[in-house]
């Protein structure tokens, strides 16, 4: 029998349990290539765009617009076109009798190992994924974010390379000590978690103030680092940060007092959910969380950390920069105020989120640096 694929729910993230089907790009009957937008999901977390998996026909549309499914449940079918409609019907009849919700779920969160490890004093939480003998791709969010700020990269990256996603010191499941909150000491703790983790070079993919980090890391251990990626960086020539954002992250209290602030990360506010803003009120409510965003925030402001990077940025070689024009927490790099070969591709329709907002144009950019 000629290739039949299943289109099932995917698991992005480890909290996805879920997902609505959105809207459909392609209709019944249609000719797919692999990686062409098939199907907007939306998740609790983010509304995001779903790829075909392989070429051919979508033949069957199973689940509609409206739809609510678990992680695994079979929601499409491309198939060749010799395949036959009974073999179509047959195929989805044999896979929704066998179907078993949670088992798919299951297998994909084993593919974020959580852990946390003690370096110098301190807990860092480590998410890994993935396999093999190759440099490792090490991610790095951005202030007040976390890991999770990469669920739709980092099945991707994945399959190509292993994957070390970080919570740094102040965020996530990580201690909330980061000393005097410097661009140094924090790429200094990334160095020593990955020391003790067993790691030489590896590609660092940093976003906002995670790229900040990776870029002063990189000019600090250049040997150390096979590529470097900066996601809507801050501290770079021509950046601005936005000092609303970062002090009212810190001073909101309520879901609705913060959701203003979320919703300026986003080219669509829409796209923030009731479940990002209450996880970040969470968040916020651990011990020392305010006192670490607050340090964290005064050190960036300061300038004195972007001005000596600045003073460094020869020292690294090559670099990709990932940007958008209408990022309203940084603002946009300065091309002609770079070195000789850094590169910023531009993301269009994205604010300061495009890994999240524009992941399928992130991760095609990321898995060509990767090659």
């Amino acid at each position: 029998m000629a290739a039949v694929t299943p289109i099932r729910m995917p698991k992005w993230g480890l909290s996805m349990q879920e997902g609505t089907i959105v809207s459909w790009w392609k209709d019944e009957g249609t000719a797919v290539a692999e990686g062409d937008d098939l199907v907007d999901i939306e998740t609790s977390k983010i509304t995001n765009v779903f790829e075909a998996p392989s070429a051919g026909t979508l033949r069957r549309v199973v689940a509609q617009p409206g739809e609510t499914l678990p992680v695994g449940a079979l929601i499409g079918v491309v198939a060749d076109a010799e395949v036959s409609d009974a073999e179509v019907d047959a195929f989805i009849a044999d896979f929704q009798a066998n179907f078993t919700p949670g088992e798919a779920d299951a297998e994909g969160a084993g593919a974020l190992e959580i852990s946390r490890i003690e370096v110098d004093g301190r807990t860092i939480q480590v998410g890994r994924a993935g396999g093999g003998d190759v440099a490792p791709v090490v991610l790095l969010h951005g202030y007040s974010g976390d890991m999770n700020n990469w669920l739709f990269n980092i099945e991707p990256l994945a399959a190509r390379a292993p994957v070390i996603a970080l919570d740094l010191p102040g965020h996530g499941g990580s201690s909330k000590d980061v000393g005097e909150g410097s661009l140094g000491a924090l790429a200094e703790m990334v160095g020593s978690t990955l020391r003790t983790m067993g790691v030489g070079r590896a590609h660092l993919v940093g976003h906002s103030l995670g790229a900040a980090v990776a870029a002063r890391y990189t000019a600090d251990n250049p040997k150390n680092v096979a590529t470097l990626t900066m996601i809507c960086p801050a501290a770079l020539p021509g950046t601005q940060l936005n000092e609303e954002f970062l002090t009212g992250m810190i001073e909101a209290q309520r879901a609705r007092d913060l959701k203003p602030f979320v919703e300026m990360l986003f080219a669509n506010p829409g796209l923030v959910t009731k479940e990002m803003v209450e996880d970040l009120i969470k968040y916020k409510r651990l011990d020392d969380v305010e006192p670490a965003l607050a340090a964290l925030r005064d050190r960036l402001v300061s300038g004195a950390d972007a001005a000596a990077l600045a003073a460094d940025l020869a020292k690294i070689r090559a670099a990709t920069i990932i940007a958008s024009r209408t990022d309203r927490i940084v603002g946009a790099p300065d091309e002609a105020g770079l070195p000789q070969g850094f590169t910023v591709h531009w993301i269009e329709g994205a604010g300061h989120m495009p890994h999240l907002e524009k992941a399928a144009e992130v991760n095609a950019i990321l898995e060509r640096v990767l090659s």
